[in-house]
């Protein structure tokens, strides 16, 4: 077993490589059209002699120190999704052109005693303000860092997960057979765990009791109940715990996005942390385990109010998401089929 542990000792020095988030950051990437995030990875990949394939969908997947595994040990598994919303980049990706990413105090930092760093991105040909993909391209960027660091792990980087987790419905089985548990980095902020994920329940309480601790010593405490991201689909397909953690962008689907860098940052801490304490173990939870009604009692404390918070919270998406894909150029056939499918996902 302490052989076998290995990939915990790998000395590394502590800090982000902030070049390569800005650098990933830069590509523009569209549901549909995730091909130059892809290239990045998969040359990533070659150049760290890391083996990796693409599946017919075009999700790809990296295994690293598949000969380090003993019998009975399973791989951890990082994860994020390389589409965003961003459709009016779609000239760039054909063109393959690069965001310009400005970097700029934040001026509206929650810490009184350190300056945070915001990340925006402007069009390189306009040099106005647009999207920058945080995400899920920060996540791309924490995984990256997560395969830097361990000896033995794997990673999955999804395509079109924002118009309906198509990617992840169509995830590679076998790839997944011998992961222990995953990690999404799909969220906003540095403070959010996604517990509940569409109605779909990620990880069992032992499994909570075992992670909140280190979750909090790094700034993590807000359990919550989100619309769908690709581990969603995961706990659907397999038996293993997963949950879904914030990486430090805010304003989603909007031209004002941007990304805060600590708190990239923290989330790259929070996954080494959780990672180094979770080992090369498997974390059993009930597959395809829906929120039943009456267990919300016990996570949410009062069902009508937290239901009454979630119709509320889904008109919001919805209103941002129409005046967004307004400004982006949509037709109202798109508007309305982007509607439609959010519902199907989010109305259980």
């Amino acid at each position: 077993m302490l052989l076998s542990k290995l990939f915990l000792s790998l000395v590394k020095i502590n800090t982000m490589n902030k070049d390569r988030l800005k650098e990933v950051l830069s590509i523009p990437s569209v549901y549909g059209e995730e091909g130059l995030v892809r290239d990045y990875i998969q040359t990533y990949a070659e150049d760290n002699d890391i083996d990796y394939h693409i599946d017919k969908k075009g999700n790809i997947y990296l295994t690293k120190g598949s000969e380090k595994m003993t019998e009975g040990e399973y791989y951890p598994c990082v994860v994020a999704h390389m589409d965003t919303v961003h459709r009016n980049h779609i000239d760039l990706v054909y063109t393959n052109q690069r965001l310009d990413i400005v970097e700029q105090p934040y001026e509206d930092s929650q810490y009184t005693d350190l300056q945070q760093t915001a990340l925006i991105a402007k069009h390189p040909t306009t040099k106005e303000q647009t999207g920058i993909g945080g995400d899920d391209k920060c996540g791309v960027a924490v995984c990256l860092e997560m395969l830097d660091y361990f000896h033995v792990i794997k990673a999955s980087f999804f395509v079109e997960e924002e118009i309906g987790m198509k990617g992840s419905q169509q995830a590679d089985e076998e790839f997944f057979s011998n992961v222990g548990y995953a990690i999404q980095f799909d969220a906003p902020s540095s403070d959010w765990i996604t517990e509940v994920c569409s109605g779909q329940r990620l990880f069992d309480k032992d499994f909570k009791d075992l992670i909140t601790e280190d979750l909090s010593n790094n700034g993590y405490t807000n359990y919550s109940n989100d619309p769908f991201t690709d581990v969603n689909q995961l706990a659907k397909k397999f038996d293993f715990s997963c949950l879904n953690l914030g990486c430090g962008y805010y304003r989603q689907h909007t031209a004002n996005e941007y990304v805060i860098i600590e708190e990239v940052e923290d989330a790259i801490r929070a996954g080494k942390s959780l990672i180094s304490k979770l080992g090369l173990d498997f974390y059993k939870h009930e597959k395809n385990k829906p929120v039943l009604s009456e267990e919300r009692d016990a996570l949410y404390y009062d069902v009508d109010d937290i239901w009454e918070d979630e119709l509320k919270e889904m008109s919001n998406d919805i209103t941002e998401s129409v005046v967004s894909m307004l400004a982006m150029g949509y037709d109202k056939d798109e508007i309305s089929e982007h509607i439609y499918e959010y519902l199907e996902k989010n109305y259980y």
